[in-house]
């Protein structure tokens, strides 16, 4: 999956001309919480996003005034506040993801730097939006692996995803199929390591049952 498979295209975007209350109205009439800020040629300036509200001087002082409640915010911070163009307050530190993005890598990415959306990229052209919404999405159409009929097959994916997944030992674990019910053996370094065996057997396709019979070794 790539990040154009989950991308939302024709995202609406505002100049950063525009005034924030006009901003804020956009987002509450189209339920969104982000908008891409564009220049008049439709290059990629920033986003504003709801975030970037929250210290806004029209909620009273206590939202843009610093900490010590004796002084006032830096300068920057005033302008971001008070100002009522949306260039003054948008996020200029753009994150982006290219089309072509493996949407793992967009997620990473978005977590690296707490960020709710990326703006998908076709060069220099903005081509969509990926938003934590769509990355939940992704995981709601996720199915378990899919694997060959036959028991020693679903044995053969149980041990392979454990050795790729968790880089368990293969000598020191064992797994057994009867029925349709999935066993493991052996020996594992942490009970959290335990606890992400059983979930790599879980999604193994065709798996009706895991028993976790590993061992945590004894330090």
């Amino acid at each position: 999956m790539q990040a154009k498979d989950f991308m939302t295209q024709g995202v609406i975007s505002i100049s950063p001309e525009h005034s924030v209350s006009h901003a804020a109205r956009i987002m509450l009439e189209n339920h969104i919480s982000g908008l891409l800020v564009r220049d008049d040629e439709g290059k990629l300036l920033g986003v504003l996003s709801e975030g970037d509200l929250l210290r806004r001087a029209e909620l009273g002082p206590a939202a843009w005034r610093s900490s010590t409640e004796k002084h006032y915010a830096s300068a920057e911070s005033f302008t971001r506040s008070h100002s009522w163009r949306v260039g003054d307050v948008m996020t200029r530190q753009l994150v982006t993801v290219g089309e072509d993005t493996p949407l793992d890598r967009v997620a990473a990415i978005m977590a690296v730097n707490e960020v709710n959306r990326v703006p998908v990229m076709q060069g220099e052209k903005t081509v969509g939006i990926i938003t934590r919404s769509d990355i939940l999405r992704a995981i709601a159409r996720s199915v378990p692996d899919i694997t060959a009929a036959g028991e020693q097959a679903k044995r053969r994916a149980v041990l392979t995803r454990l050795s790729d997944d968790l880089g368990l030992d293969r000598e020191s674990i064992d797994v057994t199929v009867e029925d349709g019910i999935v066993c493991l053996w052996g020996e594992v370094e942490s009970e959290a390591k335990r606890e992400a065996a059983r979930v790599v057997a879980e999604k193994i396709g065709g798996v009706g049952c895991v028993q976790n019979r590993l061992r945590v070794a004894q330090s």
